[in-house]
């Protein structure tokens, strides 16, 4: 049996319609797709690092742009907002009653501490090393290659590097730094 050439015409244009092929162009709907960002690489968050019942943990605080250590540092030593305060987050800086002097390389962070290290707790080095490695470094390191180092107000030689780890955890130099200096 042999179709008309109007029917096979009717059923192709049927078939064609009914497939969900459109007439219309092809237009834009954003911007291409991307990766995660890294870690401290997002503009308009910073991370800060706070004591909690589980230990120093990251908070995640949005600001106009990505803050450098030395911003982001000032945030930290204003402690918890009362929001975070309610969650369980607080500081152990309290004893770092002054500045923390901030110098930055080409990935790393000497921070100066305004008293004798020995009196700052370990949470509070933790908090200090996490924040900074967390802000907007020279040299653009991963946040886990980023070098801080911390130096005492008034005396020689520095110690570390540390670093933060992905999870926010820092590693404690096994040996002094060829950097430091043992006497003055």
């Amino acid at each position: 049996m042999k179709l008309p050439t109007a029917a096979v015409a009717a059923l192709t244009a049927a078939l064609v319609a009914g497939c969900g092929i459109s007439a219309t162009k092809p237009h834009g709907v954003g911007p291409p797709a991307s990766g995660v960002p890294q870690i401290g690489a997002v503009p308009d968050r910073t991370r800060l690092f706070f004591v909690s019942l589980d230990g120093v943990q990251a908070v995640s605080r949005p600001t106009d742009t990505t803050l450098d250590p030395r911003e982001a540092l000032a945030l930290l030593l204003e402690g918890p907002t009362v929001a975070e305060q309610r969650q369980g987050f607080a500081t152990a800086l309290t004893n770092v009653a002054g500045r923390v002097g901030v110098d930055t390389g080409d990935g790393s962070v000497t921070l100066t501490l305004p008293l004798d290290a020995g009196r700052v707790p370990v949470e509070a080095i933790h908090q200090l090393t996490c924040t900074a490695a967390n802000a907007r470094i020279p040299g653009g390191r991963p946040v886990t290659d980023v070098d801080v180092n911390f130096r005492e107000l008034g005396k020689p030689g520095v110690w570390g590097p540390l670093h933060c780890d992905i999870a926010g955890y820092y590693a404690r130099p096994e040996q002094p730094s060829s950097q430091a200096s043992p006497s003055g």
